[in-house]
């Protein structure tokens, strides 16, 4: 038995049990446990892995879903996230008599948790534990380099018109902090705050990163941001996979290793 982000107990289940997924990274991580033959439906953002969703059937939205639809499928289980569904949309979820799994990461040391809780329920022990040994290698690896260097100063961006960056309170500023990197920008009242970024800001910054996920940011983005703010070689510009800093699972150690290699060029 084991406990959820919410503290409801989950006994194992059988390899009868039919999943649905309403979060894009639990939808891979089902994947990468070897769940796909017992997910029967999904959100239209779970898109991951590309190519191996087609047969899923697509049940709406992550803040809207089609409760009959779902109903009609019969899950067991249907895994929800703390920060990503709805609450009104979970309780009604609760309602039809289904099993909630929440989940909820705050960093990368909770996606260890995350990978013994699914692998638990889900009877993947053998397939969560090597996911676990490999992350908290890289954990392991991503700290002490970290305790190395000289903290980074990092401008996150994740959306343009307005600029939107990550507050210090979110999983992607925990990964960035792991490695070393202390995020500007914070808003106490807002995960997701704009950002106003003038030359003020710009001198206390080592390091502005694009994330490409959910803006796709591209080459011609960061030459504009350049110009337009008269940025010579410092600070340092370079985008970045942003569902391997927002997604917990197996992209966080390739997260974690690509800020690495990122610090250690500065």
């Amino acid at each position: 038995m084991v406990k959820d982000a919410a503290g409801r107990e989950h006994y194992q289940a059988g390899s009868s049990a039919r999943i649905v997924s309403l979060v894009p990274s639990l939808t891979e991580l089902l994947f990468d446990l070897d769940l796909v033959q017992q997910l029967v439906g999904r959100t239209s953002s779970c898109v991951e892995p590309a190519g191996r969703l087609d047969q899923i059937d697509v049940l709406g939205t992550t803040n809207k879903v089609d409760i009959m639809k779902l109903a009609e499928l019969g899950p067991s289980h249907v895994l929800v996230n703390k920060d990503q569904t709805p609450e009104a949309l979970t309780q009604e979820i609760i309602n039809l008599g289904v099993e909630i799994v929440l989940t909820h990461c705050e960093g990368p040391d909770d996606v260890v948790t995350l990978f013994e809780l699914i692998g638990n329920i889900f009877a993947r022990d053998e397939q969560a534990g090597n996911m676990i040994e490999a992350l908290q290698r890289e954990i392991t690896t991503t700290k002490q380099a970290a305790a190395e260097r000289d903290t980074k100063r990092v401008i996150f961006l994740t959306w343009k018109n307005p600029w939107v960056t990550v507050s210090q309170n979110t999983f992607t500023a925990n990964v960035l902090a792991m490695a070393g990197m202390e995020t500007l920008g914070h808003n106490p009242d807002r995960r997701f705050p704009d950002i106003d970024i003038d030359r003020a800001l710009l001198e206390q910054t080592d390091l502005v990163l694009f994330g490409n996920e959910p803006f796709q940011f591209e080459d011609e983005d960061v030459d504009e941001f350049r110009l337009s703010n008269g940025i010579g070689s410092r600070p340092y510009l370079e985008i970045v996979d942003g569902r391997s800093l927002a997604w917990p699972g197996r992209r966080t150690v390739q997260g974690l290793q690509e800020l690495s290699q990122l610090a250690a060029r500065l």
